[in-house]
């Protein structure tokens, strides 16, 4: 079983602030080490990467695109063609 860390990017540059990784990630909401923390910047922050499942679903709804999962190695997690962060609709501005 891998036990690896996920390495979660945050782009402040393109982050538009709507909360939505925090909403949709299984492991923030009502958690004890919440994956994401709100910052005083008003930016999400990754408060216990530790926690996180790599569900994807905060890459996946990100709608500025502004978020990537992956390995503390850089590998990533998807194995080839695996589209789970692909085909899950996108909000469009």
């Amino acid at each position: 079983m891998d036990l690896a860390v996920a390495h979660i990017r945050i782009d402040g540059e393109r982050c538009v602030s709507c909360r939505e990784c925090v909403e949709v990630c299984p492991q923030t909401r009502d958690s004890q080490y919440p994956v994401y923390a709100w910052g005083e910047d008003g930016l999400p922050r990754v408060a216990n990467p530790e926690s996180c499942i790599r569900c994807l679903s905060c890459e996946a709804f990100c709608r500025a695109r502004a978020i990537v999962v992956d390995s503390e190695d850089g590998q990533g997690w998807r194995m080839p063609g695996d589209p789970r962060a692909e085909t899950k609709c996108r909000a469009i501005f």
